[in-house]
């Protein structure tokens, strides 16, 4: 695991290396919830911290995609 630079990073990459597709969702939801209470109380932060949190949602976005794909077409092998 790399180093976090910023306290809210531990939720997203909590919810990245999370392997089973049933967990991802819960993990995706409290990391935008911990990315959203940090961007409402966004007041001051250096230009690397609001780069990190764009990235970061995107991020988050993509993995909800994919493990959508993955749980339907696991929902449909199974059928």
């Amino acid at each position: 695991m790399r180093n976090l630079d910023y306290p809210w990073q531990e939720a997203v990459q909590q919810a990245v290396v999370e392997s089973d597709p049933n967990q991802v969702e819960p993990k995706v939801c409290l990391a935008e919830v911990v990315l959203f209470e940090r961007i409402d109380k966004f007041v001051a932060a250096d230009k690397g911290e609001d780069a990190a949190l764009f990235q970061a949602l995107l991020t988050l976005r993509f993995l909800r995609e994919i493990a959508s794909r993955l749980y339907k077409k696991r929902a449909s092998s199974s059928q």
